[in-house]
């Protein structure tokens, strides 16, 4: 209770008890149609480019030019059909195996350095395990990794045949010249299964799936109602897409951007998909991949809605040193800070009660119980 009674000096608290998806900030939906895209592409760094050697390159990701490849880096590099992945440092690229396949796990995992013009490599460099992400930030580079092994039609059996490509041992490590690699340890890194890690840099911050990454520690993200999901980087947005299970509407898909990780604005999208692979940007559209299927929408048409609806200058409310990712963002009024109720009490173990009739809140914790009504600024204990 005395967590509570805090709580109360601290913010002007106001009791938003609604649905969730009332809360929730939505964006008109934006037509999105099919396309055709013949080449698998990523964004470098520094431009659009096929996961292919010698690459294609282009700067608005419609016009492609194929670069003059060395007949010799394929040998060396040895990626083959699961292609490669390119990030401009700068100055040159670093580049590693794009997909993985189990035969890649007991083999030693490299990652090379290759020059501005895609014909000689400047280094090779041994890492600790295959890469799935690659970031830079606070001059370190970071990379999110795995390891594969094969899963059998019967357990344990190789007679049986192959399954599939079983994927675990989840990490993340730094380095300042890829020769040096320092693990980030994080009880919740070790958990993580399925997917693996997802890592992006927005707006210079570093998310790690769903936890902040700060000061050499990362800071978990505790969601109102948001469960995080497969994410990637639209512009200085992050995006997910929704489970089936939230946020329904009519229609079939649903987008979440962020341009802080924390809040979120959710796009409607009238499109059937199977299992969306990423979103990105492509000139003037924003890019669904849905396997071989691609959708593309209207950039602007949805990054204005964005500009209008996500905070500027968002207000943070950390509790237990988790960051709050409330559905409807605080605000400072008047010099006062207003808090969504529902979900800071819950943090703190208490029972919250909405009586829609007297318009009254009431938070209760070891027995006792603090009782809210709208427009009253005061607050009955007991």
């Amino acid at each position: 209770m005395k967590k509570i009674i805090k709580a109360i000096t601290l913010f002007l608290i106001i009791a938003i008890f609604s649905e969730v998806s009332y809360a929730a900030e939505y964006l008109n939906s934006v037509e999105f149609n099919r396309k055709r895209m013949d080449e698998n592409i990523i964004w470098s760094g520094k431009e659009w480019i096929t996961t292919s050697y010698p690459p294609k390159i282009s700067q608005d990701g419609t016009d492609f030019t194929e670069v003059e490849g060395n007949e010799e880096i394929p040998n060396i590099m040895k990626f083959g059909q699961f292609g490669y992945k390119y990030v401009w440092t700068g100055s040159d690229y670093l580049v590693y195996k794009k997909n993985h396949g189990y035969l890649d796990a007991n083999d030693i995992k490299y990652m090379y350095r290759l020059s501005e013009d895609f014909n000689t490599i400047l280094n090779t460099y041994q890492i600790p395990n295959l890469i799935n992400n690659l970031e830079f930030i606070d001059d370190k580079i970071f990379i999110a990794t795995e390891n594969v092994l094969p899963m059998y039609r019967v357990n344990g059996d190789p007679s049986s045949g192959i399954l599939k490509a079983y994927r675990f041992s989840f990490e993340i490590y730094y380095s300042t010249d890829c020769v040096e690699w320092t693990k980030v340890e994080n009880d919740i890194i070790k958990s993580f299964y399925g997917d693996g890690i997802n890592m992006q840099k927005i707006n210079d911050k570093l998310f790690i799936n769903h936890m902040l990454y700060s000061d050499d520690k990362l800071i978990d993200i505790k969601y109102e109602a948001h469960e995080p999901c497969r994410v990637s980087k639209v512009g200085s947005y992050i995006c997910e897409v929704v489970p089936d299970n939230e946020y329904k509407t009519e229609n079939n898909t649903v987008l979440a951007f962020s341009n802080d990780g924390v809040y979120w604005a959710y796009l409607p999208i009238d499109i059937k998909t199977n299992v969306i692979q990423k979103v990105f940007e492509l000139g003037d559209e924003i890019v669904i991949e849905d396997y071989r299927d691609y959708y593309v929408g209207d950039k602007e048409e949805v990054f204005s809605q964005l500009r209008e609806k996500l905070p500027n200058n968002p207000v943070y409310v950390k509790f237990n040193d988790d960051i709050l990712g409330f559905d409807e963002p605080p605000i400072i009024e008047d010099g006062s800070t207003l808090v969504p109720m529902r979900f800071l009490f819950e943090q703190m173990g208490a029972d919250v009660e909405w009586d829609s009739e007297t318009q009254t809140a009431t938070a209760t914790l070891d027995n006792k119980a603090v009782t809210f009504s709208i427009d009253n600024v005061n607050a009955r204990i007991n």
